[in-house]
C-alpha cells in the first residue's frame, strides 16, 4: 500500500512538473489583469505558475513585490507595484525576460491590439524604451542597452492599470 501511494504521488508530481518547468508565455490582457489583482491574489496566482519569491520593497507610497522563474536557461521576473490610493493610477506589473522572441510577441500583440507607438526615450540605466498607447491604456517596452555586459540581455514590458 505504501509503495502504491508513493508511486501515485511520484506520478502526479512528474505530470505536474512539465507545467511548472515551462517558460511562461504571458499576454497583454493577462498582464493587465495582474495589475488589477490584490497583492495576495497576485502572489497566489504567480506561485501557482511555479514562480519563486525574489524581493519585496515597501515605502509609505508603494509596495513592490517580485517573483522569478528560471527555465531552460531563460529567466522571467514579474514585479507588481501597488501604490497608495491617491496614486492608484500608477499601479503596474513589470515583466522582464531574457527570451527576446517572447518579448517581440508582446510588442506585436500590442500593435495588433491597436496600441499606437508614442514616446521614445532612454532611462537612467541606459536602456531605451518605446511607449504604446490605446485610449487611456499604456504599455512601455524597455530594450537592453547595447553591450549590456555579461549574461543574457533582459527585455521588459510595463503595463499600467
Amino acid at each position: 500500500m505504501k509503495s502504491t501511494l508513493f508511486a501515485l504521488s511520484a506520478a502526479l508530481t512528474m505530470l505536474s512538473a512539465p507545467a511548472l518547468a515551462q517558460q511562461p508565455n504571458f499576454t497583454l490582457p493577462q498582464l493587465k489583469a495582474f495589475v488589477a489583482l490584490t497583492p495576495d491574489a497576485f502572489r497566489q496566482e504567480i506561485k501557482r505558475q511555479g514562480f519563486s519569491y525574489a524581493d519585496k520593497t515597501e515605502t509609505d507610497q508603494v509596495s513592490m513585490i517580485e517573483y522569478e522563474k528560471f527555465v531552460d536557461g531563460q529567466t522571467t521576473h514579474l514585479m507588481k507595484s501597488t501604490y497608495v490610493e491617491n496614486r492608484g493610477s500608477e499601479n503596474s506589473v513589470q515583466l522582464s525576460l531574457t527570451d527576446k522572441a517572447a518579448f517581440e510577441r508582446l510588442v506585436k500583440e500590442a500593435r495588433d491590439a491597436g496600441f499606437v507607438a508614442g514616446e521614445k526615450g532612454r532611462i537612467p540605466g541606459g536602456e531605451t524604451y518605446q511607449q504604446f498607447k490605446r485610449k487611456d491604456e499604456a504599455v512601455r517596452f524597455v530594450y537592453p542597452r547595447k553591450g549590456s555586459g555579461m549574461g543574457l540581455p533582459s527585455y521588459t514590458a510595463v503595463v499600467w492599470r
